[in-house]
């Protein structure tokens, strides 16, 4: 392959088109410095569509066009390239409209693309990136280049970006593999987790239907034994009604007879009595009138004699009270006569004590009288005084005497009046009190009539009420029977697992506070809302709430300790709500959506954060169509229970929720139970009511009865008070007379006393003055003598207060022997009236017998008629002997009847209810397979409450679990498919990985292998001297450096930086050789690469170019003889006056040795 020409027009500095033919061959382009030479160059890199407009040596693609003056505004360049019988046009412009700047390639004269154009090149085997063009300044980068740089740089030419896009491409492909395979790991260990789970609910739902299908068996089996049991027992009630029915027509047979046998009787009975009646005539009839007479008679008698009895038993009772008041009475007199003799003897002491001191006192005056007459007559005189004082005492004390008898006698009949006042008083009170309980009786009675009355209406109310509470008692539990039968066919059981039971029990008793129980029972929400809250919820709802993370650390502990199982818990003070979406309040801003379903929940404002963590902000639609247009960034809930995960998952179907309708059904049995409560307790206090009301109104009618015998009695004692009372009346009135007399004789009395007493004061003033004057003439007898009388007064005191003592015993000594006489007297007069009574009894029985007597007279003359008819009145009194027994015959075969027809009636009820009963069973299990259990019926119900206990410590169930467990499995297992595909993909990626590292490991070295050995042989050729390429790191080559040694013929090896300039010129240059052998090009492009040579150096190099172009074609642009001398053709250029380059060439040809020079002139047109 050739490059046969260069068309270039207005590109750059050739304004004009200029066409360049090229020969293979050594081609060296020469000409004066900026002449346009390297724009020769630039055309080739142009057209074969280098990736820089740096490389090409312009800022923009603007500055393709040539300038001049009108500017252009195009600019092409055509290479013109054969290989072997085939030739290749390409081309490519540059416009400019001005507004922009186009750039198009053509190939073969039509329209192409820059990639058709690097498939052309690629296909020439011409790398632009291998040195293959080598321009200005390139010499110069290599030197100054990194090892690094150098690495890379032997990279692009060994095609190692290819490598590093596959090996990229690879890693990427196991990073998304990874990510798949991370995604998968997480769905599959989401869905292994939602396996054990669901196994778990699989197994409860197996348990649970093996064990709900054994107890509807059982159930069933049960019923069916009951079936037997009631068709039984229907049997035997029948047969029960059967034989009453055959003794209820016995006894309706006998009943007729015996009516005829009575009505038979009874008009045999009144032909006798018509035909005795006809016997006896007028005198039987007058006769049976005085036996009627006699007989009523007697009966008075009777009752006189009864009332006789009483009377006499009352007064041997007052007899005895009479008896032992006087007993008591006798023995206080004998007590008061016993003090009555001590105190006489004390007075006789006293009378022997007053002698005695006033002989002492007298024979001390008698003494004293011989001392004077004077004071003899003063002794004379007191002697006399104490005379007068004397005399005057005993006058006083008889009437002292007196007024104390009088008074005595007015005590005594002022106790009488008392005793009497007390009983007018009490009998006042009496009449008062009887005046007051008959009109309060009257009242009473009226009131409790009223009573009554109203007690009555509020029986029956309340008897009413009764009946209507349990009506509705009655109706309430047939419909919570007929709620339970649906619940018993719900596939969902309300049961709580052993750990809910255990919180719930720490609940109630309060041992750890803070826990408030399940979510779903701390919210409330519509039904129509109950699917979508149910699903949307999921298993949050059943989390237990708790003020803290402490207090559910301390149930988690509980939990463990008892082995109960395990339970989410929602702690208040650590839960965190998240956040709304911006899409999910956008829809509900907008209106697109019904809301966020926990606004449609209510519930306690401190529970917020626990509802906003169970439904975060998932929305709810009314419809899956309305959901889906929303569906993606958002989790969606329909009313019918479809959810759209955010993930864009859509789980939906038929929904049965069994647990909503288990929450609607219990919540209504609730609320029936709990009206049923609110029933019994009204019930229970009206029944109470009623049993209290009932009990009122008996109490009420037996008071009532009371009160009216108490009002009649009550009249009677009020008459016998009356009369009583004006007894006591007069008996006080006639005291009162009396007492008034013996008043007046106490005061003309007292009058008396005073007058004496008065006498008596005067006498001892008197007895004073005198003695003055006996202590005026002797103080010291007058002294002894005042002792002596002090010593008589003072036993004249004692002995005055004995005196009055006794006077008292004497008195009540005399009361009591008035009212021992007075009782004497009225146990007298109660004798006296008991045997008045007594006799009166007698008399009364003397009469009875008299009236007995007649009786028996008349009965015998009675006798004496009736003997005229006496077979008659036998058969007639036979015959009511034997009507008696018909009548009780009658009676007792009515009360058979009715017996019977109750016993039939019941037995029919029960009949027809174990008959509704039996129908009911029979409807239950008329489908049923039942099997037959070889067990007692009471093992059964022991086995049936076992499952029921078993189903209950299962928890909540549920049923969609083993259906839901093969979808999961079947995905897990699709899951795991696609899982060890895509290992197995990986594991073939990273195979694939390590070889294409290897194989560009391999590639890398063994281009800097071939480079290195070529750059040391074309190094050696042009000096003489020794160079190589050091790599850092054989290992890890991709990652070392290279460097560039050099040893000049007679020096030592360094590296490059140390040589001088024109040693690293020829030590790159040879570099760059060794990189076109390594990596040949059928074209090399090369742009004074040997300006820093000398000639020796530059000579070498066009030997070497001269050689290479053997094998491909070789332009280069050089400014050194010493080079061009070597080529096989040579271009010259040059510029005209107007800035265009202008071509001159020259092709060298050998024949037989010799060089001839072939000249064309091509000038700029």
């Amino acid at each position: 392959m050739i490059i046969e020409s260069i068309e270039m027009e207005n590109f750059k500095s050739y304004g004009k088109k200029v066409t360049v033919r090229l020969k293979d061959g050594f081609t060296v382009i020469i000409g004066p410095n900026g002449s346009g030479k390297s724009n020769l160059g630039d055309a080739m890199l142009f057209v074969l569509g280098a990736k820089s407009n740096k490389a090409i040596r312009v800022d923009r693609a603007a500055d393709f066009i040539h300038k001049s003056d009108p500017p252009l505004k195009r600019c092409s360049v055509t290479l013109t390239i054969s290989e072997g019988d085939k030739k290749y046009t390409l081309s490519r412009e540059i416009v400019n409209n001005g507004n922009e700047i186009k750039s198009n390639y053509y190939l073969n004269g039509k329209r192409a693309r820059y990639l058709d154009v690097l498939k052309l090149i690629d296909s020439f085997h011409i790398y632009l990136d291998s040195y293959s063009f080598v321009l200005q300044g390139d010499i110069n980068n290599i030197i100054k280049m990194s090892g690094a740089e150098r690495r890379k740089l032997i990279e692009s030419m060994a095609g190692i970006e290819s490598y590093k896009e596959r090996i990229e491409n690879a890693k990427n492909d196991i990073n998304g593999l990874n990510e798949n395979i991370n995604i998968l790991d997480a769905k599959i260990s989401e869905i292994k987790h939602n396996l054990d789970r669901l196994n778990i609910d699989r197994e409860n739902a197996r348990k649970y239907s093996n064990l709900k299908k054994e107890i509807d068996d059982m159930n069933a089996y049960l019923k069916l034994k009951d079936l037997k049991n009631i068709e039984g027992e229907i049997n035997l009630y029948k047969n029960d009604v059967k034989r009453l029915d055959s003794e209820l027509n016995k006894l309706n047979i006998r009943l007729k007879e015996l009516n005829d046998n009575k009505n038979k009787t009874q008009e045999n009975i009144r032909e006798i009595e018509k035909k005795l009646n006809d016997l006896g005539g007028s005198e039987v009839l007058k006769l049976r009138k005085e036996i009627e007479e006699t007989t009523r008679e007697i009966a008075t008698i009777n009752a006189g004699i009864n009332t006789h009895r009483e009377n006499i038993d009352s007064y041997e009772m007052q007899i005895k009270a009479s008896k032992d008041s006087m007993e008591f009475q006798k023995n206080e007199l004998q007590n008061k006569l016993r003090e009555k003799k001590n105190y006489e003897s004390y007075i006789k002491t006293d009378e022997n004590n007053i002698n005695k001191i006033s002989a002492e006192l007298e024979k001390f005056r008698q003494e004293n009288y011989a001392n004077s007459k004077k004071l003899r007559d003063l002794n004379e005189k007191l002697k006399s005084i104490d005379d007068s004082i004397n005399s005057i005492n005993s006058e006083i004390e008889e009437k002292n005497a007196l007024i104390n008898d009088i008074g005595e006698k007015i005590s005594v009949k002022k106790r009488e009046i008392s005793i009497k006042e007390d009983s007018y008083r009490d009998l006042q009170l009496k009449v008062k009190d009887l005046k007051w309980k008959i009109e309060a009786s009257q009242d009473n009675i009226n009131e409790y009539s009223k009573e009554i009355n109203l007690i009555n209406s509020r029986f029956i109310d309340l008897r009413n009420k009764v009946s209507s509470l349990s009506r509705n008692k009655s109706d309430n539990d047939q419909k919570i029977r007929e709620l339970e039968k649906q619940l018993r066919g719900l596939n969902y059981s309300g049961g709580m697992s052993p750990a809910v039971k255990e919180i719930h029990n720490i609940m109630e008793h309060g041992t750890i506070p803070g826990i408030y129980g399940e979510l779903k029972n701390l919210i409330e929400y519509d039904e129509k809302y109950g699917n979508a809250v149910i699903v949307s919820g999921g298993a949050r709802l059943r989390a237990i709430v708790v003020d803290d993370d402490y207090a559910a650390e301390r149930c988690i502990n509980i939990l463990k300790e008892k082995k109960l199982g395990r339970l989410t818990f929602i702690p208040l003070n650590k839960i965190m709500a998240p956040k709304d979406h911006e899409k999910s309040e956008k829809l509900v801003r907008d209106g697109i959506s019904i809301g966020f379903i926990r606004d449609f929940v209510r519930y306690d404002e401190k529970f917020k954060r626990a509802v906003m963590y169970c439904f975060a902000d998932t929305l709810l639609f009314d419809n899956i169509e309305n959901a889906r247009k929303h569906m993606g960034g958002v989790r969606i809930v329909t009313l019918d229970g479809e959810i759209f995960e955010a993930s864009g998952s859509i789980t939906g179907g038929y929904l049965k929720n069994d647990e909503i309708l288990y929450n609607r059904i219990t919540k209504e049995i609730a609320s029936l139970e709990n009206e049923n409560i609110i029933i019994d307790g009204e019930l229970k206090n009206a029944n109470s009511e009623l049993g209290n009301v009932s009990s009122q109104l008996t109490d009420l009618t037996r008071k009532r009865d009371v009160e009216t015998a108490n009002l009649e009695s009550n009249k009677n004692l009020l008459g016998e008070s009356e009369k009583s009372l004006q007894s006591y009346n007069d008996s006080i009135e006639t005291l009162k007379r009396e007492i008034a007399e013996l008043t007046d004789n106490l005061k003309n009395i007292e009058v008396d006393l005073r007058e004496l007493r008065l006498k008596a004061y005067k006498n001892n003033r008197e007895k004073e003055e005198i003695f003055k004057q006996l202590k005026e003439i002797n103080p010291e007898n007058m002294e002894i003598e005042k002792q002596i009388e002090s010593e008589l007064n003072r036993a004249n005191a004692e002995y005055k207060s004995h005196s009055d003592t006794l006077i008292t015993i004497n008195n009540d000594i005399k009361h009591f022997e008035q009212r021992i006489t007075e009782l004497d007297e009225k146990i007298g007069n109660y004798k006296k009236s008991l045997e008045e009574k007594s006799k009166e009894l007698q008399d009364l029985k003397n009469d009875l017998d008299k009236k007995n007597n007649a009786l028996n007279e008349l009965r015998g003359r009675e006798y004496e008629i009736d003997s005229k008819s006496r077979d008659l009145y036998n058969k007639k009194v036979e015959l009511n002997d034997a009507l008696d027994r018909i009548l009780i015959d009658i009676r007792n075969t009515e009360d058979g009847i009715n017996k019977k027809n109750i016993l039939i009636t019941s037995l029919n009820a029960k009949i027809d209810a174990l008959i509704e009963k039996s129908n009911e069973i029979h409807n239950e299990i008329i489908d049923a397979d039942i099997p037959d259990f070889k067990l007692t019926v009471r093992e059964i119900r022991e086995k049936i409450a076992h499952n029921e206990n078993e189903i209950i410590s299962l928890g909540p169930i549920n049923q969609k679990a083993i259906q839901e467990y093969d979808d999961e499995y079947s995905k897990y297992s699709e899951n795991i498919e696609k899982y060890d595909t895509l290992k197995r993909e990986r594991e073939s990626l990273i195979d694939m990985q390590n070889k294409i590292i290897e194989e560009e490991k391999k590639t890398f070295l063994d281009l800097f292998d071939g480079i290195n050995k070529n750059f040391k042989e074309i190094y050696y050729r042009l000096t003489g001297g020794e160079a190589t390429l050091e790599i850092t790191s054989r290992d890890d080559p991709l990652n070392s450096e290279i460097y560039i040694k050099a040893m000049p013929k007679g020096k030592y090896m360094i590296k490059i930086d140390a040589l001088s300039g024109g040693e690293k010129s020829v030590a790159v240059l040879a570099l760059i050789l060794a990189f076109q052998n390594e990596k040949p090009s059928p074209v090399y492009y090369l742009d004074e690469v040997d300006m820093f040579l000398d000639g020796y150096n530059a000579e070498q190099v066009g030997k070497l170019f001269r050689e290479n172009s053997k094998k491909a074609q070789v332009i280069m642009v050089s400014l050194k003889k010493a080079v061009s001398k070597f080529a096989t053709n040579i271009i010259g250029v040059t510029t005209d006056g107007h800035g265009n380059t202008k071509i001159v060439e020259k092709y060298m040809e050998e024949d037989d040795g010799e060089k001839r020079d072939s000249q064309g002139d091509n000038k700029a047109r």
